[in-house]
């Protein structure tokens, strides 16, 4: 996801600086016009001063996924919460007028299996594991925040690529499911960077064409691979999926 923001942010005639841990490789970045490389880590404030400061913007996908999440979540919190604690307070100090972009999720909502309507960003959240709780803590300090911001609550995002089944579906047959595409979540990324007010939530998901249940999309899916879709195995509980109302990020 990353590499795919900075290219598209260079389509557009964007500068973009580059930020990652020095484990991480550059390979395709280093000494192309337009791209400044800055290896550091998101505890280290004064490196991050170094990263952000002089920009317009700043798009922060940093972060520790699931399943790490439920088994570490101390380096979750760390991460996830006081790293983008740490780089909300360099860019106040180093770019008070940028643009801070936060790249969020859809299960700050928690279990929305009861809902009869897709969600709307106003509604309250009730994150309900690690993952979720500190994407919803994150959101609080990007709220307090004195900068300009937006915060883009992503769904599930989907790869085009071929892959294998996973061994247990995380929904339920007849749970409402809306991805997007990982290229639309790219382009929501970057389009947030300049496009319309500031201080707003958006959903980001893929939309009436993309809403189906659980089961519809097992089906689909595995019918493309020639495998029996009887064969499915989903969890027991609801997971964080459901149809979301998209009418203002899609405008």
């Amino acid at each position: 996801m990353g590499r795919l923001v900075v290219e598209r942010l260079l389509s557009g005639g964007d500068t973009v600086r580059a930020f990652d841990l020095p484990s991480v490789s550059f390979d395709g970045l280093e000494g192309r016009a337009s791209v400044e490389v800055v290896r550091g880590d998101l505890a280290d404030e004064g490196v991050l001063g170094e990263a952000v400061g002089g920009v317009d913007a700043i798009i922060h996908l940093a972060a520790i996924l699931p399943p790490a999440t439920e088994s570490n979540p101390e380096l979750t919190q760390r991460v996830n919460v006081q790293g983008t604690e740490t780089l909300l307070r360099a860019a106040e100090s180093a770019s008070p007028g940028a643009r801070f972009v936060f790249s969020s999720s859809v299960s700050v909502y928690g279990d929305t299996s009861g809902e009869a309507t897709p969600i709307p960003v106003e509604r309250s959240t009730a994150p309900d594991d690690a993952y979720a709780q500190s994407k919803a803590d994150a959101e609080l300090l990007v709220f307090e925040s004195a900068l300009d911001w937006v915060v883009l609550r992503i769904s599930g995002v989907v790869i085009p690529v071929f892959q294998a089944p996973p061994a247990e579906w995380p929904f339920t047959p007849d749970e409402r499911i809306e991805f997007v595409h990982r290229d639309d979540a790219v382009a929501a990324l970057t389009a947030a960077v300049s496009s319309g007010p500031g201080r707003m939530v958006y959903n980001i998901a893929g939309g009436e064409s993309w809403r189906v249940t659980g089961e519809a999309y097992v089906r689909d899916s595995l019918e493309r691979l020639g495998v029996d879709a009887s064969e499915a195995v989903y969890q027991d509980h609801p997971g964080h999926f459901d149809w979301y109302d998209t009418n203002e990020s899609e405008t």
